[in-house]
C-alpha cells in the first residue's frame, strides 16, 4: 500500500533520522512514559500518547489512558496528519467525519477531540507526535496549543540529548543521570499542577510553560559533556 498522501516532502531524510537516533530505541527510556503522563496532568484529560510515524505503522510507545492502543496503519493514525503538515492538528467533533480509517479509529477509541503537535529532530524532520484526546468536543486554545507545542519540544530534545550522551564513549555513563533528573522535574511539576488547581487555567498554563522552558534545559544536560554540533543528515546521491 503507498502512504504517498500521507508522507511530508522530505519522506526518505525523515526516515533515516528515525535510524540515526535510534527512535524507537529511545523510545523505551521512562522519560518518555513520563512526560505522556505529565501532558494528561496540564490538561486534564484522560487520555494522551506518544507516537512514532514510520514508514508504513505508527507505533505508540508511551501512553496514558489507552493500554490498548499499540499500533496503527499510517492511514489509520491521525498522528499522520501531524507528521505531513508538520504542525500541530487539532480535531473536534471527530466521529462525524466521513467512513475513513481515521473514523474507523475514532470509534474504536472514542475519540471526538484530538490535538496533537509533532516531535521535530534537528527543527525539521518530524519523526512523531505528542498527543491528547478525550471522549467529547473541547475548546483549545492558542495557550494550550503553545504549551502542548513545548512539551512536544521537550520530548525532542530528550530524543536529540540521549543520541548524543550514548553515542559517546564519554558521555554514555551520564545519560541515566541526566533522565533522573528530569524526571525528578517532572514529578515536581505534576504536584505543583495539583497544588495550583484552584487557579484559572490561564494562570496555571502560564506557571507550566515557564517551567517546562527550564525542564528542557534540564533534559539539554551539562554542555562540556556533550558533542559540539549534531551532524544533519546527508542522503545518498541517487543513481
Amino acid at each position: 500500500m503507498s502512504y504517498s498522501h500521507l508522507e511530508p516532502p522530505n519522506e526518505q531524510a525523515r526516515l533515516l533520522i528515525i535510524q540515526k537516533y535510534h527512535v524507537p530505541t529511545a523510545f523505551q527510556e521512562p522519560i518518555f512514559q513520563e512526560l505522556t503522563t505529565l501532558a494528561a496532568h496540564i490538561f486534564g484529560l484522560p487520555v494522551a500518547f506518544l507516537s512514532l510515524v514510520d514508514g508504513a505503522q505508527v507505533d505508540f510507545p508511551a501512553t496514558h489512558g489507552v493500554p490498548d492502543l499499540r499500533v496503527l496503519p499510517r492511514e489509520a493514525a491521525l498522528c499522520s496528519m501531524a507528521v505531513h503538515q508538520h504542525t500541530t492538528v487539532v480535531l473536534n467533533d471527530i466521529s462525524q467525519g466521513s467512513d475513513s480509517p481515521h473514523w474507523q479509529t475514532a470509534q474504536r477509541f472514542r475519540m471526538e477531540f484530538y490535538a496533537g503537535a509533532p516531535l521535530l529532530i534537528e527543527q525539521q524532520y518530524a519523526v512523531g507526535a505528542l498527543c491528547l484526546s478525550d471522549n467529547q468536543s473541547r475548546a483549545f486554545t492558542s495557550q494550550e496549543e503553545a504549551v502542548l507545542n513545548e512539551l512536544a519540544a521537550v520530548a525532542s530534545q530528550a530524543i536529540t540529548t540521549r543520541w548524543q550522551y550514548v553515542t559517546e564513549a564519554e558521555g554514555a555513563p551520564h545519560w541515566p543521570a541526566v533522565q533522573q533528573l528530569a524526571i525528578q522535574d517532572i514529578h515536581l511539576l505534576r504536584g505543583l499542577i495539583h497544588r495550583l488547581q484552584d487557579q484559572s487555567a490561564d494562570a496555571v498554563l502560564h506557571v507550566v510553560q515557564r517551567r517546562l522552558a527550564n525542564l528542557r534545559e534540564t533534559v539539554t544536560g551539562p554542555s562540556a559533556l556533550l558533542p559540539l554540533a549534531i551532524s544533519p543528515v546527508r542522503l545518498a546521491p541517487s543513481s
